[in-house]
């Protein structure tokens, strides 16, 4: 869902070595496209996104570009793996 990354991070800042992650998944049917507003914390180098919670929208913080790449092929793994397709279903679980 392309729609979710660029609402989340189209004027995130170009800084060497970092890029911008996004929860819910940007992959997700649960990311900006569906409304909310963005938010962001100290320390995550998005000044310009206000740091709030709520029901709706995204979290996007710069993490390590490596880090990011690294999670998108954990993403599609799993994605195909499971055979998660475009509308299933899935449970993010964090611990």
């Amino acid at each position: 869902m392309s729609d979710n990354r660029a609402k989340a991070c189209s004027d995130a800042p170009s800084v060497e070595g970092k890029s911008c992650d996004e929860y819910p998944l940007a992959t997700s049917q649960q990311g900006l496209s569906t409304g909310g507003e963005r938010r962001s914390f100290d320390g995550c180098g998005l000044s310009n996104i206000p740091s709030q919670t709520g029901p709706t929208g995204v979290s996007i913080c710069m993490i390590s570009a490596t880090d990011q790449s690294s999670q998108g092929g954990t993403n599609t793994q799993f994605y195909r793996g499971e055979r998660v397709l475009q509308g299933d279903p899935f449970r993010v679980a964090i611990s």
